[in-house]
C-alpha cells in the first residue's frame, strides 16, 4: 500500500513524543508499505536526520513556514473559532503543495499524525486515518487552571476550540487513532467511541542495552525540558519531594533544551543536564526514576523507557492510567510530596522490592509495548477502509 504520511515535525532526532511516534511507526509500516512522508520543519535538518529516516521511506518532503504566514494565520484565529494552535501550523500555501503532491502520488491512505495536521488532510481525495494521539483539548484546559489569569483564558478558550474542532474533524476521516483508553475516554462527540487506540512501542535499542553504568544518582527525571508539564514536574521534584528525602540524595534531570526555570534548579543535589546523544546513558545513572506529573495527557514514553531499562518507576495514577503497569508490582504509585518520599524510600531501602519492582516492570513492558504489533494494527486499520 502506498501511504501518505504527514507529521507537523521532522521526525527526528527523537527528542520529542510525537516524533518519536512517527519514526517508529513509519519503521514498522515500511516493511509492508510504501511510505511517503511530508513533514513540515521548525529548522532545517541535519543530514544524518534525513538519512535515519530516509532508511525507511520512498520520499521525504520537507516544508518551511515562513514566520510572516504564522503571524498572519494566528492573527486571523483570533477572529474565528480556529484554535491557535491549528492556525500556527497552517499555511494556504503548503496546503496546494500536499494537494499537489497528492495528485501526483496517488496513494492509497492517507496517515495524518495530530489533528494540527488535520487542514491539509481532511479533503485529500483519498482515504485517509487521523492520530490524535492525545486529547489536546481538555489538556489545554487542564492548563488553565493551573495557570494565572491572562494566561489561563488564553488556555480556556484554546482548549474549548479544540474540542469543538477535534469533534468537527473527526467527520472527514475514515479512521480515528488515540494512543490511550485514557485519552479515548475524554473524547465525547458523536463517534468517539470508534476511536481505536493504537499505543505506542519500546524499541530494542532500549529493551536490549548492553550498557553498564555506575548509579550515581539516587533520582533521575529525564524528558523534552522545554515542555511546560516536565518544567513543573522538574520544580515538584526539587521543591516539595527532595526536601523531604535524606540530604545526601542527588537528583539527576537530564533531556533537550531545558528552560531557563529548569537551569535554575541546579544545585550541589540536582545536576541538570541537556541533549545526550545516547540517552540510556541518562537513565542508567539514577537508581529511580520519579515522574509527579499531573497535567499532561498521552503516554508517557519516558516511564515505557526507564522500565525497559530495569529502572524502578513512581509516578502518579494519571500517568499510568495510559499505561496500565500494576502498582505495587510493576511501578510504584504517589500522589502527594509524602506519598513520593514513602515509595523512594520503599525502593532504595528494600533490596528485595527494588529488584521485584525492577524485573516485573521490565517484563511487562516488553510483552506489552511491542512497536511490530502497534505497526500492525496500524496496517490493519488502513487495510480496513
Amino acid at each position: 500500500m502506498r501511504i501518505l504520511f504527514l507529521t507537523s515535525r521532522f521526525p527526528y532526532p527523537l527528542e520529542k513524543g510525537d516524533k518519536l511516534r512517527a519514526f517508529h511507526q513509519i519503521k514498522v509500516l515500511s516493511s509492508s508499505h510504501e511510505i511517503h512522508l511530508v513533514s513540515i520543519l521548525e529548522e532545517d535538518p541535519e543530514s544524518g536526520w534525513l538519512e535515519k529516516v530516509a532508511a525507511y521511506t520512498a520520499s521525504i518532503t520537507t516544508i518551511t513556514i515562513k514566520p510572516f504566514e504564522r503571524y498572519v494565520s494566528v492573527i486571523k484565529s483570533l477572529f474565528s473559532r480556529r484554535p491557535v494552535q491549528i492556525a500556527w501550523f497552517y499555511s494556504s500555501t503548503i496546503k496546494k503543495n500536499i494537494n499537489r503532491i497528492c495528485n501526483e502520488l496517488k496513494p492509497d491512505h492517507c496517515y495524518c499524525q495530530l489533528t494540527r495536521m488535520a487542514e491539509y488532510a481532511k479533503d485529500l481525495p483519498v482515504k485517509k486515518t487521523l492520530d490524535y494521539m492525545d486529547s489536546f483539548g481538555i489538556s489545554m484546559l487542564r492548563r488553565a487552571n493551573i495557570v494565572r489569569f491572562p494566561l489561563s483564558l488564553f488556555y480556556r478558550i484554546e482548549g474549548m476550540r479544540m474540542i469543538d474542532y477535534e469533534a468537527s474533524v473527526s467527520k472527514k476521516f475514515n479512521n480515528l487513532t488515540i494512543i490511550s483508553q485514557q485519552d479515548k475516554n475524554l473524547l465525547k462527540f458523536d463517534g468517539a467511541s470508534n476511536i481505536i487506540v493504537v499505543g505506542n512501542g519500546i524499541d530494542q535499542y532500549f529493551t536490549e542495552c548492553l550498557i553498564s553504568k555506575e548509579r550515581i544518582y539516587e533520582l533521575v527525571f529525564i524528558g523534552n525540558m522545554s515542555y511546560l508539564p516536565n518544567i513543573e514536574c522538574a520544580e515538584y521534584l526539587v521543591n516539595k519531594i527532595m526536601p523531604l528525602l535524606p540530604s545526601h540524595y542527588r537528583l539527576l534531570i537530564s533531556g533537550a533544551s531545558p528552560d531557563s526555570r529548569v537551569l535554575a534548579l541546579t544545585s550541589s543535589k540536582v545536576q541538570v543536564s541537556g541533549w545526550s546523544e545516547d540517552i540510556r546513558e541518562s537513565y542508567l545513572s539514577g537508581r529511580v526514576f520519579v515522574a509527579p506529573m499531573w497535567s499532561g495527557t498521552g503516554q508517557q514514553n519516558k516511564i515505557l523507557e526507564a522500565l525497559s531499562l530495569g529502572i524502578p518507576c513512581v509516578t502518579t495514577a494519571a500517568v499510568n492510567n495510559a499505561i496500565e503497569a500494576s502498582p505495587n508490582e510493576e511501578i510504584l504509585i504517589a500522589e502527594a510530596p509524602e506519598e513520593f518520599v514513602v515509595a523512594i524510600q520503599t525502593l532504595l531501602t528494600n533490596e528485595q522490592k527494588y529488584e521485584e519492582i525492577m524485573r516485573k516492570g521490565k517484563v511487562f513492558v516488553i510483552q506489552k509495548f511491542d512497536w511490530k504489533q502497534k505497526g500492525n494494527l496500524l496496517s490493519s486499520i488502513f487495510a480496513k477502509t
